[in-house]
């Protein structure tokens, strides 16, 4: 058998990465942070532990990609909103209201796949706070999110589709929403707080209320 070239060691390295992500996930959704251990992420992923922290040193930097992935993969989503208005085949822009829409709709796919680790979402911030390497990521991650809604938001005061408001303060309501029904539904329980029910709520109030009506001028 002829050795394994470069592109085939890196292939199957991308790939036990990626065993590995998805074995944290399951076992980090299940027992949060503090409880998992090195040990049952590699029983999942059915590696040793000598090939576990070949990949990740430590249960905290696998934690952190596991969270940067996350990132990556929302960064890459909203990125992609605006991707065909800038297409020089594009024959015209998509409306705010409509990139808005998408924006949110967007935000709600990925609490959806992920809701079981909201509890997990939490113990990041706590994390955060502590974690220079985690603040710059989420720091991050935040600036591309509210770039993008205060450019939508421009977008629709300018065309008339959204009444003038303070769009730098309005652009942070989709975190602190999220961040605060995220932690009553993990302290009170998701019978008493929806997290999903409620950003969604919230967000089709707030957008509703930008809308300029019909008959032409604010209410």
């Amino acid at each position: 058998m002829s050795p394994r070239t470069k592109e085939q060691n890196e292939r199957i390295r991308r790939t036990r990465r990626r065993e590995i992500l998805d074995a944290a996930h399951q076992v980090f959704a299940e027992r949060g942070f503090h409880d998992t251990r090195m040990s049952d992420i590699a029983q999942v992923a059915g590696v040793s532990q000598g090939t576990l922290y070949h990949y990740f040193a430590s249960k905290d930097d696998l934690f952190l990609a596991l969270c940067f992935t996350w990132a990556d993969l929302m960064e890459a989503g909203i990125k992609g909103l605006f991707a065909e208005d800038e297409s020089p085949s594009a024959s015209e822009k998509t409306s705010a209201a409509d990139k808005m829409s998408a924006m949110s709709h967007l935000a709600m796919a990925f609490f959806r796949t992920d809701e079981e680790l909201a509890p997990v979402l939490v113990e990041f911030w706590a994390y955060a706070l502590r974690s220079p390497k985690a603040t710059e990521r989420f720091r991050a991650l935040f600036e591309t999110m509210q770039h993008s809604y205060v450019t939508i938001l421009e977008d629709g005061i300018a065309s008339g589709e959204f009444k003038s408001i303070d769009v730098q303060t309005l652009s942070a309501l989709p975190f602190v929403v999220l961040d605060g029904a995220t932690l009553l539904a993990s302290i009170l329980g998701r019978d008493t707080v929806d997290p999903g029910l409620v950003i969604e709520k919230t967000q089709q109030l707030v957008f509703d209320g930008l809308l300029v009506e019909s008959g032409g001028g604010e209410s």
